[in-house]
């Protein structure tokens, strides 16, 4: 056949795939991001081969007349056990009963640790212990230190252990010589002398001169039987102003020690009238396990500027590292180290480790996959450490999620905890998640290493998180206490607190590499392979530059399931295959392309496996 220039051949029909997914991306305008990531993706998160699939919902558990302020749970000597703060209550909570502990406590945040088989609970206000069976302030089982050995009864002897933060009892031990009558205490205005024991029997017949701090017997004390082995012990009580709220104004605590026989300490930090400063317990023999009842008053180290508060602690490396707050004229990084001095006692030397951006919420502090991380002004912050110098740097990781994430109200609230691979920080009832489970992606613009994938949730009304063995436990603001279902193996398990998930996947505004002609949708060949559940459906819309998004497709894609089975949805498809679900919809003269699949319904699984278009070319833009 010869050619005829007048006769025009049809335009080849072409074609885009998605299906190669990562996460979101607001870091750009939709039209330029990667075809794998999505600038609008709620309630969306990888499954085990990276592919967008639905969040798993939550549910109410218990309703608190109160906001919660802290959910604590800890394996104890006596069993396991999960403690929900709310208002100024403390309650015990086993499966949907909550048991009242202890009230009047400070109605604020707190936070807990496990050490020596009991839960340490941190209020604010209050340093309280729990044993399993009732809540004591620490004050009552504190440790009281002998503060002088071998004291000669007119005072002096051998310093030895430091006074106790948390109490104000300590222990005088002396030598007596079988003649004195008074014996003088290492310190004057005393509040009581609470016992004497001579050669480890309780006496009495002494008279006490609180001002002075001294005792005096009405017969001397026998001398030791033991020549030079102390025998006389006084267990008194001495006030110092400002002492008991040390550790009680504190807010957050972590371990960090030796490996050795040295043992690990608990440090304390969060006082608001001791912003930069931090103190630690001590460990007793014969185990040198951690003893919270015990902090020496010389305990103390100041880590940096004092107007720059310490905002939280995490390990990194062999190194605790202590991460402070926004400011530009001091180092946001410090590292302790551990090591003994020359009279083998244990000592925990600080040196700067990187200036930075410093951390806006305490409550966000957190690791993925051993990583420190950080909510900070410009982004989530990971602390990295460099080998080779001993030192750190601070780089970016959440890059994809920024441009939302830092505009996000009041992030000083903002609240984290490491699940299931994942990093999720709760903020403004929404969440953002760094998945730890995918593929890293290096980016020159991120100033780091590496970034995260993100995802975005919507709904998580989340005052304070708490993870356990896989579980993600949440309170709110209005008095739940509430799980994520990851213990339901039905579609109920995609509803939050029995209302609908919406999830949906869109794709960039694609101008299929050519922005400069008209592009036609054809009606055949464009489809969307989802997720296969017992319970599905999805809309499909498409939205060009000269629209705001139309429905051009709404269908159900069940499987038959005795297990799921419903009268109103009767569906005959029994394949566990991926179901696949045409567009069927031509667009005409479009620049830009962007298609959305979505579920809004209840109790029903979405995952997107891919998304197929098919097009010509047309006429150039004019």
């Amino acid at each position: 056949m010869e050619y005829n220039p007048l006769v025009r051949s049809a335009p080849t029909p072409q074609s885009t795939r998605y299906v190669r997914f990562k996460g979101i991306d607001l870091s750009a305008d939709p039209a330029l991001i990667d075809p794998g990531r999505s600038p609008d993706a709620p309630n969306l998160i990888s499954d085990s081969g990276g592919y967008p699939e639905k969040r798993l919902g939550w549910r109410s558990l218990c309703r608190f007349e109160k906001r919660i302020n802290g959910i604590h749970r800890g394996v104890l000597t006596s069993g396991e056990y999960i403690l929900v703060h709310s208002g100024d209550g403390l309650y015990s909570y086993c499966e949907g009963n909550a048991l009242l502990l202890c009230d009047g406590l400070n109605d604020d945040r707190s936070f807990s640790f496990v050490a020596r088989g009991r839960m340490w609970i941190l209020t604010g206000r209050e340093y309280l212990v729990f044993d399993g069976e009732r809540v004591t302030p620490v004050a009552d089982i504190a440790y009281a230190p002998t503060t002088v050995l071998s004291s000669p009864p007119e005072g002096g002897g051998y310093p030895f252990e430091a006074v106790n933060l948390l109490t104000p009892r300590r222990k005088n031990s002396f030598l007596s010589d079988g003649t004195a009558t008074k014996y003088v205490l290492d310190c004057d205005g005393i509040d009581l002398v609470e016992s004497v024991k001579v050669n480890g029997e309780e006496v009495e017949g002494y008279t006490v001169d609180l001002e002075e701090g001294s005792i005096t017997f009405a017969d001397p004390p026998e001398a030791p039987e033991v020549t030079g082995q102390d025998n006389l012990t006084v267990t008194f009580s001495k006030t110092v102003e400002g002492y008991s709220e040390v550790i009680s104004r504190c807010r957050f605590a972590a371990a960090y020690g030796f490996d050795s026989t040295e043992g690990e300490r608990v440090f304390f930090s969060g006082n608001p009238d001791k912003p930069n400063v931090d103190w630690h317990c001590e460990a007793h023999d014969p185990d040198y396990l951690s003893d919270p009842a015990y902090v020496p008053d010389t305990s103390f180290a100041y880590i940096g500027a004092d107007s720059n508060p310490i905002m939280g602690y995490r390990r990194l490396e062999g190194y605790m590292a202590i991460i402070k707050g926004q400011n530009d004229q001091d180092a946001t990084v410090f590292l302790r180290s551990s090591t003994v001095d020359e009279d083998g006692e244990a000592v925990f030397p600080v040196m700067q480790g990187a200036a930075g951006y410093g951390a806006v919420s305490p409550y966000s502090i957190a690791s993925l996959g051993g990583e420190p991380l950080f909510l900070s002004p410009r982004g989530i912050i990971g602390i990295a450490s460099e080998d080779i110098t001993d030192s750190c740097t601070m780089q970016n990781r959440s890059f994809f999620a920024d441009a939302g994430l830092c505009a996000e109200r009041d992030l000083s609230q903002a609240v984290a905890a490491e699940w299931d691979g994942r990093y999720i920080l709760a903020v403004n009832g929404g969440a953002y998640l760094l998945d730890g489970r995918q593929q890293k992606t290096y980016l020159a613009r991120s100033g780091g290493d590496y970034v995260y994938e993100c995802f975005r949730f919507e709904n998580i009304p989340a005052r304070v998180l708490c993870e356990a063995d896989g579980t993600l436990y949440f309170g709110t603001e209005d008095g739940r206490f509430c799980r994520f279902n990851n213990d339901i193996v039905g579609m109920e398990r995609f509803s939050d607190d029995g209302e609908p998930i919406v999830a949906r996947w869109s794709t960039k505004a694609d101008d299929d590499g050519d922005f400069g002609r008209y592009k036609q949708l054809l009606r055949r060949g464009c489809a969307v392979m989802l997720k296969p559940y017992t319970r599905s459906s999805v809309k499909i819309y498409l939205r060009t530059e000269s629209d705001f998004g139309e429905l051009v497709r709404s269908e159900m894609m069940d499987i038959f399931d005795f297990n799921e089975f419903d009268f109103s949805r009767i569906s005959f498809n029994t394949s566990d295959m991926p179901q696949v679900c045409p567009v069927n919809r031509k667009v005409r003269h479009y620049i830009t392309l962007q298609i959305t699949v979505e579920n809004d319904s209840v109790n029903e699984g979405f995952g997107v496996y891919g998304i197929v278009k098919r097009y010509t070319k047309g006429r150039y833009v004019k």
